[in-house]
């Protein structure tokens, strides 16, 4: 069988992983998470493997570590929720650092945190930024980048994924995104128009297309 792409997006908060208590507020913004939706949208997708991750901290570098082992992807791309911009924003760094002041699924804090104790300072992405910024505004998306991911769970994901890889020597190209709201809840914030959950498939399949014609003849 061929190695897939492996994607991931996280789990609403609305829906607390294992049963847990979902102890963040009332309308927390990531009860609104689009990235579980694109997931079930790519599930069954020859050749890609979807996953919805928990949004907690360790547990979800320990589901992405064991999803590696499981599927020994050829490529992954990790999508995460940020509402502050209309735009899909590719991060180009992930920093060895949890520091927000918003709460996990299971309540919990980290404002001063090394993510790895004695890990590099900053990973960056190993997808060619200029290919993917092209790729998506071509297919008519917005799209930005950013050298800052948060001090949240998506920067904490995207710096454990590429430390694990990274330990593993793996050779596995590893990017991560944000994407923006879906206009529904766009309309809720009074800031931003948001982006409906088609256009943000249509950007989670570009993206795959572009990395099976970079490995083509390998996937």
């Amino acid at each position: 069988m061929t190695a897939p792409i492996l994607i991931t997006g996280f789990a609403p908060f609305g829906l607390p992983p294992n049963g847990e208590a979902d102890h963040s507020p009332a309308g927390h913004p990531w009860a609104a998470d689009p990235t579980a939706l694109l997931m079930d949208r790519l599930s069954g997708e020859p050749g890609v493997v979807t996953a919805t991750l928990p949004p907690l901290y360790d547990a979800c570098g320990e589901a992405f570590a064991e999803l590696l082992t499981e599927h020994r992807p050829l490529a992954a791309l990790g999508f995460a929720y940020w509402e502050a911009s209309d735009y899909i924003r590719l991060e180009r760094l992930a920093w060895n650092r949890d520091e927000s002041p918003l709460a996990d699924a299971a309540g919990t804090v980290r404002e001063h945190a090394d993510i790895v104790p004695d890990g590099p300072t900053a990973y960056g992405s190993t997808l060619p930024v200029p290919r993917v910024m092209r790729e998506l505004s071509m297919a008519g998306l917005p799209v930005t980048f950013g050298d800052f991911s948060g001090g949240f769970l998506g920067n904490h994901l995207f710096y454990r994924a590429r430390n694990i890889i990274e330990s593993a020597d793996l050779d596995i190209p590893y990017g991560f995104f944000h994407m923006p709201p879906l206009p529904e809840r766009a309309a809720t914030l009074r800031r931003f128009g948001g982006l409906s959950l088609e256009r943000q498939e249509l950007a989670v399949r570009t993206l795959v297309r572009m990395l099976r014609t970079a490995l083509n003849g390998v996937v």
